[in-house]
């Protein structure tokens, strides 16, 4: 729930008193608090998207693949990816890249 009281030695009294605050500010002439479900925060949490991308550029492999040249891609995948395992953990690098990247056209 939202309540305003004015912005005065008394309201602010009042307003430091509302029980469980969950935010509380001085708008000019009165002071606002929010002391419910229907708080929204000014600083809302980021988007799936956002999250994902933090998540993706702390994974080691995507970091080194977004450091390599084309070249150096392909020499990456002709010596170091020869069993399923590999493979199958390669394609999922891609794969994470890919769907990062896909977001943004």
């Amino acid at each position: 729930m939202i309540k305003t009281f004015p912005n005065t030695p008394a309201g602010n009294t009042s307003a430091k008193a509302v029980s469980a605050p969950r935010d509380l500010w001085y708008d000019g002439d009165r002071i606002v608090v929010f002391d419910g479900d229907d708080f929204t925060a000014r600083n809302p949490p980021a988007s799936k998207d956002t999250q994902d991308e933090i998540e993706a550029r702390k994974y080691g492999k995507l970091t080194a693949l977004q450091t390599m040249t084309p070249a150096e891609v392909q020499a990456w995948v002709a010596t170091d990816v020869k069993t399923l395992a590999q493979t199958q953990d390669a394609i999922a690098t891609l794969a994470i890249a890919v769907s990062i990247l896909a977001r943004k056209l």
